[in-house]
């Protein structure tokens, strides 16, 4: 319990220092595409601190097929919140080697003061978030690779 409260104010004072600071780094693009279902998205790249702690805070939706993907430092059990995010989410977890290792489904927005962390269920070096619904309906599952 003690590490999960350590992992939230480490990431509650990582959002503090990008709201600290008024330079928002413009964001790269690229795809992510899912060989088994044929399917492509195209994404946003997060890939500094400040990327991945602003994530998709405050937008008021998401395109179909859209998508951001955040790349950590090192693979580790990865955590994400809704905090200030105001559409549903399914999150997928990827490994290194770019392999589905966990995934989170309809991820509700939260707009309170304290909102709820979710962690990867293994080490993930990557995390996809996309609109609610796409992992159900286009069977994605676990142990999948993707390319990107």
């Amino acid at each position: 319990m003690k590490n999960i409260y350590i992992g939230l104010l480490v990431f509650i004072l990582s959002v503090a220092w990008v709201w600290s600071d008024s330079s928002i780094e413009p964001l790269e693009e690229g795809q992510v595409f899912f060989p088994k279902q044929g399917l492509t998205l195209q994404v946003e790249l997060a890939k500094t601190k400040k990327q991945r702690a602003l994530g998709l805070m405050y937008r008021p939706s998401l395109a179909l097929n859209k998508g951001m993907l955040f790349e950590f430092e090192q693979e580790a059990i990865q955590r994400v919140w809704m905090k200030s995010t105001l559409i549903q989410l399914d999150i997928i977890f990827l490994s290194e080697q770019k392999e589905i290792v966990s995934i989170i489904k309809n991820l509700q927005p939260c707009s309170q003061k304290e909102c709820g962390v979710y962690s990867s269920k293994r080490k993930a070096k990557y995390m996809l978030e996309i609109n609610a619904g796409m992992i159900m309906n286009n069977g994605i599952r676990i142990g999948q690779k993707v390319s990107f």
